[in-house]
């Protein structure tokens, strides 16, 4: 399948729910950890490009806000469900950042307006990644970057979650509306950007080793751009 079909938005909602639920039983420094042990010093290379008086977009990234730990100034935080992190966890997330309590598919920035763009384990959790694609090619500055990490999945499972979605959404009940393999999560980006750089994290999710979920991390930008940006090792 070329696109994924957006699923209903009470499907999302009904994911939403179940993130804030498991939310409420997680130890906010462990789960910053498990984030950051992976990808910070990769997201701390690609930010180096840019001045300390630059900007980054974090996508989704719920109360980890591993931009906090960038050097760049300007810093947005944008999740649905950031108000409701913010009572859970008071006082952990950054006070010098402009938070924005809504979706990504339709964000009210002028385009052009960052240069480093996390999405960071986000878009199998959204309403309609597609849209979500063409705002972050919006925003991304000419010669900004896309850095977007994701589980994968096998191509069966992927295929099966997203057939039983379409004829029997009552029994997918996860938080992951979407489930992408490799080569999906490839296509979709490709439709968008230019991928520079990708690599395998070194996380390894407890499920069964059948189905070959593993977790990636893509370094992308603009395709005009990408002969001018250079992958770092």
């Amino acid at each position: 399948m070329s696109k994924h079909k957006p699923v209903s938005r009470l499907r999302w909602q009904a994911s939403l729910k179940l993130i804030l639920q498991r939310w409420n039983k997680k130890n906010l420094s462990s789960e910053r950890e498990r984030l950051e042990r992976p990808t910070l010093s990769t997201i701390q290379q690609y930010a180096k490009q840019y001045p300390e008086n630059g900007a980054v977009l974090e996508i989704g990234g719920g109360p980890c806000c591993i931009s906090r730990l960038l050097h760049l100034k300007h810093k947005t935080y944008l999740d649905p469900l950031i108000d409701d992190f913010r009572r859970m966890f008071p006082g952990e997330l950054p006070e010098d950042a402009e938070y924005l309590t809504t979706t990504a598919e339709r964000i009210s920035k002028p385009s052009n307006s960052y240069d480093l763009i996390l999405c960071l384990n986000m878009i199998s959790h959204s309403l309609n990644p597609e849209l979500i694609m063409h705002e972050i090619e919006r925003l991304l500055k000419p010669g900004g970057t896309l850095l977007l990490s994701i589980r994968t999945h096998s191509p069966i499972e992927a295929r099966l979650h997203y057939w039983t979605l379409q004829t029997c959404p009552f029994l997918c009940k996860k938080t992951r509306p979407y489930y992408y393999s490799l080569a999906g999560i490839q296509r979709t980006l490709k439709r968008h950007f230019n991928i520079i750089d990708e690599c395998n994290l070194d996380i390894k999710p407890i499920s069964n080793p059948y189905l070959r979920r593993e977790w990636y991390l893509f370094v992308c930008t603009h395709k005009k751009n990408s002969a001018q940006t250079p992958s770092i090792a």
